[in-house]
């Protein structure tokens, strides 16, 4: 049979039995995250290495090979509130790195930049069930006059915190 699989260029015969089609609820994202790639003839990615004076291509046999010789790694500007750019490089040693999972996955946890923004994002929800449960709280920021004296109270307290470092 001499059909090509979804995944190469390689004819079925000479194609690795254990890939497998994806089911119809799943979605392949495919970007490339690495410039350092060699092809062969065929167009699939490969490692060449030099053995007695001979070239010769080296295949990732699984993820975690495919992992180790590519280092995919992108480098990403995030933009912070106040507008400026923040460059950071995301390296993906395994699939797990790609996750976010409501911001406890590998993706926001191995970025500064992710893991301040899960951080502050935290601290909002915090504040808004803090105000949700206390009653007199969600009185005084209804109030125009307590908001202004209950901001003011609060900024008094911050400049006394920074004074104290």
């Amino acid at each position: 049979m001499s059909k090509e699989n979804f995944l190469s260029r390689l004819e079925d015969e000479d194609s690795s039995a254990g890939i497998e089609g994806l089911s119809q609820n799943k979605t392949m994202y495919v970007d490339q995250f690495t410039s350092e790639v060699t092809f062969d003839n065929r167009g699939l990615a490969m490692k060449e290495v030099e053995e007695d004076g001979q070239k010769r291509g080296v295949y990732p046999k699984n993820l975690k090979d495919t992992f180790d010789y590519f280092k995919p790694k992108v480098e990403i500007d995030f933009t912070a509130d106040g507008g400026e750019t923040k460059k950071e490089v995301l390296n993906f040693k395994e699939m797990k790195d790609f996750e976010i999972n409501n911001g406890k996955g590998n993706l926001v946890t191995n970025s500064p930049f992710l893991s301040d923004l899960r951080t502050k994002k935290e601290n909002c929800e915090n504040v808004q069930k803090t105000i949700e449960k206390n009653a007199r709280l969600r009185d005084i920021l209804k109030d125009p006059e307590g908001r202004s004296d209950l901001k003011a109270l609060l900024e008094s307290l911050l400049e006394e915190l920074n004074q104290v470092k």
